[in-house]
């Protein structure tokens, strides 16, 4: 029988080294194992947010006032400024960079009694109400219910969001159970800043009749493809097959309206618009026909006003009578 060399003794103890030296890190770095660097991001359809399906850590940052007391933080808020935006949003930055975005600050919180249950609550600081509205409007979604809470709101089966002053608030939830807590976060959010509260956007200048409330939308620049068109808000009225879209801008003064009333006229004329009279009780309108479509065009004091690309000529200028005597002494101030 042949002996082991002295060579081949040594390459054997060397493998087996090794290879303990392998199972050690391994354990080691299983006994080190941190779940948030396995994080899964989730996308739902229409949901401006990614989502990471993690397990909590302990967090000793401070508990926001705000915080109801079923739910812990479940690490620090992270802030974002224009810079870092898309990092958070990526694709979907731009709408509020547009918009007059300044910064965003998310954070995490789950129940005390079930940490798996956790939701992310979103604070988009957009420096003045009308562009928070701006980008609540745009990206409302077609499965939502309003709810009141005193401020411009609705939620859907897992998320809830809401305009309070110049901040934009979305709460995005991992599961469908939490409706509860996403309302009693919403309510003390908006209970914090209570001078937001009951404040109306020019929306509500918006007939109610046969108005579909979920349409309401305020778009910031190059409305209706004229670039000298800006802050208007849009809203459908009628049934889906026969819609007319109606839309309402505040200018800073009556001349302004006036002037901008004029501007998209000619605008319109330019683009294969045949002027072709005006509302009987609304002086200060025209009536415009664009091949098989319909516009009507007024002022009303510091309101720019009227109806766009409407199929039926006497429902759009039923809708825009309707809004011209509805400005009132709105128009006025």
């Amino acid at each position: 029988m042949r002996r082991t060399g002295v060579a081949e003794t040594s390459i054997g103890v060397f493998i087996l080294v090794f290879l303990a030296v392998i199972a050690g890190v391994i354990y080691f770095a299983q006994s080190r194992f941190d779940p948030r660097f396995y994080n899964i991001t989730l996308q739902d359809e229409g949901n401006v947010q990614g989502r990471r399906n993690f397990l909590p850590l302990p967090d000793t940052s401070p508990v926001p006032a705000y915080l109801p007391e079923n739910l812990v933080p479940l690490g620090p808020e992270e802030t974002f400024d224009s810079q870092t935006l898309s990092d958070k949003i990526d694709g979907k930055a731009e709408l509020y960079l547009s918009s007059g975005f300044v910064k965003l600050s998310a954070r995490r919180f789950a129940r005390k009694t079930d940490p798996k249950s956790w939701l992310e609550l979103f604070i988009y600081e957009m420096g003045d109400s009308t562009n928070a509205f701006s980008v609540y409007s745009l990206q409302k979604r077609k499965d939502s219910t309003p709810v009141d809470f005193g401020v411009s709101a609705y939620v859907t089966e897992d998320a809830l969001f809401f305009t309070s002053g110049p901040k934009y608030f979305e709460i995005i939830s991992a599961s469908k159970d939490l409706a509860e807590d996403m309302t009693a976060l919403a309510k003390n959010l908006v209970e914090a800043d209570p001078q937001y509260a009951g404040q109306q956007p020019l929306s509500s200048l918006f007939p109610p009749e046969s108005l579909d409330g979920s349409s309401i939308s305020l778009h910031m620049g190059d409305v209706f493809g004229f670039s000298g068109l800006d802050r208007v808000y849009t809203a459908r009225y009628g049934a889906e097959n026969n819609q007319v879209t109606a839309f309402i801008s505040k200018r800073n003064d009556s001349v302004e309206a006036a002037d901008l009333a004029v501007a998209y006229g000619r605008f319109i004329v330019e683009n294969g618009g045949v002027e072709t009279g005006e509302l009987p009780d609304a002086p200060d309108s025209k009536v415009y026909k664009v091949f098989d479509t319909y516009e009507v065009v007024m002022h009303k004091g510091k309101f720019f006003a009227g109806a766009h690309e409407a199929d039926d000529i006497e429902k759009a200028k039923d809708v825009a009578s309707k809004i011209y005597r509805n400005l009132g002494e709105a128009g006025e101030k």
